[in-house]
Parts: structure tokens; sequence; C-alpha cells
């Protein structure tokens, strides 16, 4: 075999790759635009937006509340794969002295959660899975725990890990996919198969939260 055939087959192997490559990444990139597919139907004025190789932001209104939709690809868990969180925030201005944040089987690695921010550590309520931290800025610097009531069932789930009240709404990170651990382990590449954002998730969380909501605006008795 000559010189020059070598060349060019060891040429149309790399454009080979190539277009594999692009094939690949644009692959990858429709599959992160779908994941909220499931769920756009459910907001009015829904309007997803972002850069087209990452993952979109969804906006738009659900039961009559403004809600925003984020993904959280988190990758910092050394000896566990990665995963990917979908954070849900109801927009709604609330008459509470702070925010009260709930963070269940804390590892220390949330890089997303501001639960570093609150060193004031409250008692968990009853029905609260553990571990869990239960957090605010300071004494009287949020409402009581007791407005985690109407959100038990949705803690007490394995998908949950994450909930917020605050003066600027409410907010909850759901679970949505482990990375695939073959293509984890290989290339170190957080790659999800398929993930999407079910309906009922979106639904139940808005409605815990609206019943969260309701309760801390009645709410007299602050955290302690």
């Amino acid at each position: 075999m000559t010189t020059v055939v070598v060349l060019v087959l060891v040429a149309a192997g790399l454009a080979a790759l190539a277009v594999l490559h692009q094939r690949a990444r644009r692959a990858d990139a429709a599959q992160r635009w779908a994941l909220f597919s499931d769920v756009v139907p459910l907001l009015d004025d829904a309007r997803l937006v972002g850069e087209r190789g990452g993952y979109p932001v969804l906006t738009g209104r659900l039961d009559g509340w403004p809600v925003t939709l984020r993904v959280i690809v988190d990758a910092v868990a050394l000896r566990k794969l990665p995963v990917l969180w979908a954070e849900v925030v109801v927009h709604r201005a609330l008459a509470v002295p702070g925010t009260l944040n709930v963070l269940l089987r804390p590892t220390g690695t949330e890089f997303w959660s501001p639960d570093s921010g609150f060193a004031h550590e409250l008692v968990p309520p009853a029905g609260l899975p553990r571990p869990a931290r239960v957090s605010c800025a300071g004494a009287g610097r949020a409402p009581s725990v007791g407005v985690l009531a109407p959100a038990t069932d949705m803690l007490a789930g394995p998908a949950t890990k994450e909930l917020a009240v605050g003066r600027g709404g409410l907010r909850v990170v759901l679970r949505v996919a482990e990375a695939e651990q073959a293509s984890y382990r290989s290339t170190r590449r957080a790659v999800f198969d398929r993930p999407r954002l079910r309906p009922d998730a979106l639904t139940r969380a808005v409605a815990a939260l609206t019943r969260v909501g309701d309760r801390a605006e009645g709410a007299v008795e602050v955290g302690s």
C-alpha cells in the first residue's frame, strides 16, 4: 500500500469521525432541549430560552402562578454517578421574615444549594425523612417549620432533594435522571438516556408549593 493511499484512508477515517462527532453533538443538544418537552403543554405562555448546546430554561404560568424551570447537572460528588436535577420555582411574594430551606440527604457537595449560607439550624418537623437539614439565616428570620406540612408527602419521596420558601416565592429541586454508568466510567462524561421531567411530577410539585405558600401567608409563628 502506497503512502498516498494510506494518507487518503487516514483522511477519510478522520472525516468520518468528525461527521460522527457532529451528529452526536447535535443529538445530545436535541436531547437536552427535549427534557421539558412533556411539560411545556401544561404551561400558559410557555417559553424555552437558552443556548442550543446547553439545557434550556422554561418559563410560563401554571395554576395561575409564574414558574421557572431550570436544569442542574451535579457531577461533583466522588464515587457517585452524576445526577440531573430540575429546579422548579414558583414566583410569589410572601410576607415572611426570611427564607426557610430544607436539604434532604445532604452530602456537602450541593454546590447549587443555598444551604451553606444558612448558619441557623432548626429541628426538622415530624414526617420529614432523615437525614435532613432545615436551616435559615438566623433565629426569627424564617417562617415556622410548620409551613412545610402540606409538602410532607413530596419531601418523603426519593425524587425530592430540596425545598425552600422565602419572600420571593418557593422552590423545589427534583431528581430527573442518573447518568449512564458505562459512559461515565469510561469517558467521565455525564450522559443521560433521554431524560424527561414528567408532567405529574411538575403538577404535584407546584400544587404542594402552592399549599406551602398559602400556609406561610397565614403563619404567625416564626422559626426559632
